[in-house]
Formats: C-alpha cells, structure tokens, sequence
C-alpha cells in the first residue's frame, strides 16, 4: 500500500523576486506552481498510491482568485476516478483564506476540522490505516496541537498529519511548536509534517519528515522540490519513503569564489563554470539563478563599478548555456577588496562628500532612528518569508550600516563622479 506526503502547495503564490521586465519567465513561474500540483496528481496515479496527505497551506494568503478553487477540484476529480483518497488540514496559510472556506471537495477529499484533532479510518485497504489530524484556525496558532492527538489505534498503521514549526525552529513563524520526542513517543508510525519549506527526514523510526514545498518560489528555496511515496509492507511497517521531485522550475544559489582573480576574463570564465553546473544539476529543467561572488579579489572595484555590465554578460552566458531555459534572478556581490583604496573617485568632491556619508553611516545615534523611521513601515507590510532581508536587520543593528556602506563605497564613489554603468 502507498501513499503521497506534500505540503506548502502556495498555489499562485506571488512572485517576489523575479525581474518584472521578464515578462516570460515571470509567467512561466506563475504557471510551476500548478504544474507541479499536476505532477503530483499524476504521481499518485502512476505508482497506484491509496492516499494523498497535505499537510497545510494550500494557498498563499487570502487570495481572492477562484480559479484556484476551479483548478483544485479538478485536480482532485482526477483522483477520486481513480479511488485515490485525500486528506487535507488547513496551515497557516489557509485558515483565513476565503477560497479553502468555499471549496467544494469531491467525495473523495476531507478537509480535517480546527476545533481538535480529528481520526479517520481506512478498513478496506490491503493495510488498515488511521490518520489523526487538526486544521488550523485563524489568526496564530502558539499552542501544542500534537499535544492533544489521540493514542495510536492498534490494529492500524498510524499517521499523524500537523502543520508545525518544531519547537527551536527560526526559518519560519513559530506555529504549533512541539518536540520532536513527543512526535516519535506517541506510538504513530508516520508522521506527515508541513510548513518547514526545505525537505528534512528528522527520524526514521518512526518517519518524521518534513516534504518542504513543491515548488520553489524564490532562491531561498533553491534545490530539488517535491514529495514522499511511502509505501507500508502488508505487515503494516514503513517499507520505504521515497523523495521523489515534481518541481517545474528550479531555483539555484551558486558560489562563484573570485579568491586571487584579477582579470575580466577569469571572472567571466568562472561565472561560464558556476552557471553550466548549475544548469546540469537542474535535471533539465528550467532554472532561476541566484550568482554570489565571493572571496578577496583585485576585481572587487570592477564588480562595484560596473554592476550592468556584469549582469548583461552573466545572461549572455546563461542563453549560451541554456537558451530561454536558464535567467539570472540576482547577483550579489560578497567579494572583499584586496586594497582599501577608492579608486573610483575622481575628484576631491567626490572624495569629501563619500566621507561624510561615510561619518553618518558610522554614527548610530543618529542614524538609528532614521532608519527605523523609514525601515519598519516597509517590514511591517512584508510577508513572513521577507522580514529577515538583511537591509531590514539595520533596525535593530544600525551599526550594520556602517559595515554596509564600507562595502558599496566603491559602487557610490563610482556613481557619484558619474562613471559610466556605475
């Protein structure tokens, strides 16, 4: 007998990173989410499974777009012709979303309730099942759902279906936290985790895993994304949980280490290296890519001072590489320069107003409010998963702003005495 483990579906999640004049790949992105939803649904069919289990969010906030209702219940038709069973509970995500409310399910698909956790039983599988499982409601979640799960029925193979941050957890809010000990103590033989977007196996005795999300999003949420096929031998033991990857697009984070370049040329080289290994370890599928030079470097004022150029070159690698298959979603620059000299000013001007900004920059007092003034209103109408961008943490720290500035000196130095594509 098996079964399909996802999470974190966000269908139609927004895109937050990709260049907006790529129109292309930005509606490519849009469609992955769906396609690998797609996947999953034919995933199910092929290797015959008898459950799909979704650990929460199904969507992306309150989306008000019904299409998503349209195209989810025709997913899940699919599945119900083929006796394929669905059991959903509500993340985060979903508890206040208005279409999760209105969905009409299939026969097939049960959205578990929110008020305590809730026991279904399958008695005609060739392994009798048990699933336990509890929504969300909305608003935060702070307190131990799994706390409250019932025993484990003898006589079935028990799964235990919760949208956790595990108690220590700092990638993502803190929702129905609890340990990992009181998850492999309670006697389930399964655990089917969401909201923890990267893929994990905590225990395998009994299996605690977290799927992470189907789709990547954005670079963060670089590398393989998918689902577990687990299969449970007649004996009704855990025989096998197979990762098996059903992501459209894939997000990629290469290092390029400039450590001892000097000349334009290497740097183009070891960019030509970083973007074919990347594109090899998509599998062939499209990519997103996010470049991060590093390592001490002469051509750390090249980077600064020529940022288009450096960008233009890296697409014109990436459409030798991979054609339409591969962009560039961001370059970032984490080089250090092999000499503190601003070779980019060009005139004593340039030179005294650097070090005034320099001075501001390196006093807290002064430029700590400031930046709250005008950082925390941004933060606040963020989503979770951008409130921890590194400009942000300068409300906190504004001394960080002082090693910050030390690092663009020589792109603002570059800019202000007009320097062309500084």
């Amino acid at each position: 007998m098996k079964f399909v483990h996802a999470a974190d579906l966000h269908l139609d999640s927004p895109l937050l990173a990709l260049s907006r004049q790529d129109a292309r790949q930005v509606e490519r992105m849009r469609r992955a989410a769906r396609e690998a939803f797609e996947r999953m649904v034919d995933l199910c069919i092929e290797r015959e499974a008898a459950l799909l289990l979704i650990a929460g969010d199904l969507y992306d906030h309150d989306c008000p777009n019904m299409q998503i209702a349209v195209f989810l219940r025709k997913e899940l038709k699919r599945l119900e012709q083929r006796g394929i069973r669905v059991i959903i509970i509500k993340g985060n995500h979903d508890a206040d979303n208005k279409i999760t409310s209105a969905l009409a399910p299939p026969a097939n698909t049960r959205m578990l309730g929110e008020r305590k956790p809730e026991t279904i039983t399958f008695d005609d599988l060739p392994v009798r099942i048990a699933v336990h499982g509890q929504s969300f409601k909305p608003g935060p979640v702070p307190e131990n759902l799994a706390a409250s799960y019932p025993p484990a029925l003898r006589g079935y193979y028990n799964i235990g279906l919760l949208h956790t941050s595990l108690a220590g957890t700092t990638d993502h809010d803190a929702y129905a936290p609890c340990t990992l000990e009181e998850l492999t103590t309670r006697g389930y033989d399964y655990w089917a985790l969401g909201h923890i977007h990267k893929r994990a196996v905590l225990s395998r005795d009994p299996y605690v895993i977290f799927p992470g999300n189907l789709q990547g999003r954005h670079a963060k949420e670089s590398g393989p994304k998918g689902c577990f096929l687990v299969e449970v031998d007649d004996a009704g033991h855990t025989a096998s949980a197979e990762f098996v990857a059903l992501d459209v697009v894939r997000w990629h984070r290469t290092e390029v280490d400039l450590t001892g370049r000097s000349a334009e040329a290497e740097l183009v080289e070891s960019l030509r290296g970083a973007l074919t290994q990347a594109h090899h370890d998509g599998d062939g599928r499209p990519g997103a890519v996010r470049v991060v030079l590093s390592g001490s470097t002469l051509l750390y004022p090249y980077i600064e001072r020529r940022p288009h150029r450096l960008r233009q070159t890296a697409l014109e690698l990436a459409a030798e590489i991979a054609g339409d298959d591969m962009w560039i979603e961001k370059i970032v620059n984490s080089t250090s320069p092999r000499t503190e000299r601003l070779d980019a000013m060009s005139s004593d001007e340039t030179h005294d107003l650097v070090s005034i900004m320099q001075e501001i920059a390196g006093n807290t007092g002064l430029i700590g409010p400031l930046l709250a003034k005008e950082l925390e209103p941004l933060r606040s109408r963020l989503p979770g998963e951008l409130k921890d961008l590194p400009c942000l943490k300068l409300i906190e720290t504004p001394g960080l702003c002082r090693d910050a500035f030390d690092r663009l000196r020589a792109r603002i130095a570059a800019r202000l005495a007009a320097e062309e594509d500084a």
